[in-house]
Formats: structure tokens, sequence, C-alpha cells
């Protein structure tokens, strides 16, 4: 049985559950597979007792094969049956996995946020203060685990271009007059307040079907 919790901070958690018949059966079959490929002294290729075989295997090795190989389809499912849209790839760390037992694991993921709201009968008049305006108004939800997403990205692509430059993280830093601790939040408060004018740019494009993001911009450039 999964279990899916929505967060208050706009994620979504499934406890995915696999049954422990499920992966001692892959884990068997990849005994198996080195059973056919192992040759131990006093016996040919492939002869060789199978339990003298997986006392020589890495288990952990194979019980994360066989996990990797499960865990797809009963994502899927999972988020099927479910209804669910995620738009990141989940974020999955093991909660519970023992022999003998089934496994559960949680997986993190968020759906887009929800954006619904009407463009009033005045805008101020420049463009950044009409997305400003929208952004207060519509109160738009972002998930946290989208912001972290977009941030990293961010901060990644800036490490890149710092050393492209020459300079050392901690020399970029010293110039900016900026912690660590710092670019991430400022990094972050940026890359939420981005993602928030995009979501609203979506909406406008599909309310007024729109053909793409600067038909969005045009469009609210215009209003008064």
């Amino acid at each position: 049985m999964n279990k899916v919790t929505r967060l208050d901070n706009g994620t979504i958690e499934i406890i995915l559950t696999l049954p422990w018949s499920d992966i001692k059966q892959v884990y068997d079959k990849e005994v198996d597979e080195a059973v056919k490929n192992t040759q131990i002294p006093g016996f040919r290729k492939g002869q060789a007792p199978r339990s003298q075989v997986e006392a020589k295997l890495d288990k952990s090795h194979l019980y994360s094969h066989s996990v990797q190989h499960l865990l797809p389809d009963l994502y899927t499912a999972a988020v099927k049956s479910h209804h669910l849209k995620p738009i990141l790839s989940p974020q999955i760390k093991i909660t519970q996995g023992q022999e003998g037992h089934d496994w559960e694991f949680s997986a993190v993921t968020c759906e887009a946020p929800v954006v619904n709201f009407t463009l009033p009968a005045k805008l101020p008049k420049e463009l950044p203060e009409k997305l400003d305006f929208l952004r207060k108004q519509a109160a738009i939800k972002i998930p946290d685990l989208l912001v972290e997403e977009e941030t990293n990205h961010r901060l990644t692509a800036l490490a890149e271009n710092i050393t492209k430059l020459g300079l050392t993280t901690d020399q970029y830093l010293s110039t900016k007059r900026l912690t660590p601790t710092d670019l991430k939040g400022q990094t972050s408060q940026e890359a939420r307040i981005d993602l928030e004018t995009e979501y609203i740019l979506l909406h406008i494009q599909v309310k007024q079907k729109l053909p793409d993001r600067k038909s969005a911009l045009d469009y609210l450039q215009k209003l008064v």
C-alpha cells in the first residue's frame, strides 16, 4: 500500500512499499546469473554450489541493484493511481530495509503550483511594477523543492562561470562581500521570485490563448 502526503511547503511525499517477495525474486535471479559466470577452484565455470558463490557476492550491491530495477515501476504506478502530476524527478531514500520484510521508501517530489487570479481593471504602468503587483495578488505557493532545484541549478552555473573567470569561490564572495549562506539565500529568493513570475506569465498565456511567453509579456505590457 502506497501513501501520499501533501506537505505544507508544497511538496508531495509518497511512501512506497516494495514487497520482500519481489525483491527476493530479483535478488535470486542476480545470484543465479552470478553462478553461471563464476569459477571457483575445484569446480567448472557455472558448476560451483550456489551457496559458495553467494557467499562471495556483495549482498548489499545485489539488493541495491534489485531495488533499482523495481522502484521505477512502483513509483510510476503510485503516481498514476493517485492521479499525481509531478514536475520533478523524485528524491528517494530508504526508510525501512530488512531482509525478510517489505521495504519502504520515501519519494519526495512536487506538482506545478496552482495559479488562479483575475487580471484587475487597473495595473501599474511599467512592466516590472505590473509583475510585482500580480505576484502579490496571486500569492502563488511555489513548492520549496522546486525553489531548491532552481537555486542549485543557478549556483552550479555561477560556480562554472567563476571558474572560467579564473577566480575561486572565496575570491568571488569576497568581492561581493557575501558569505556562502548569504549567496545561497539571495539566490534562493531570486529563484522564488522568478518562478512566481514565470507561472504568472504561463497563466496569462493559457487564459488568453497566446502562443508563447513573449506574447504574454506583450499582452501584459499593453494593459493599463
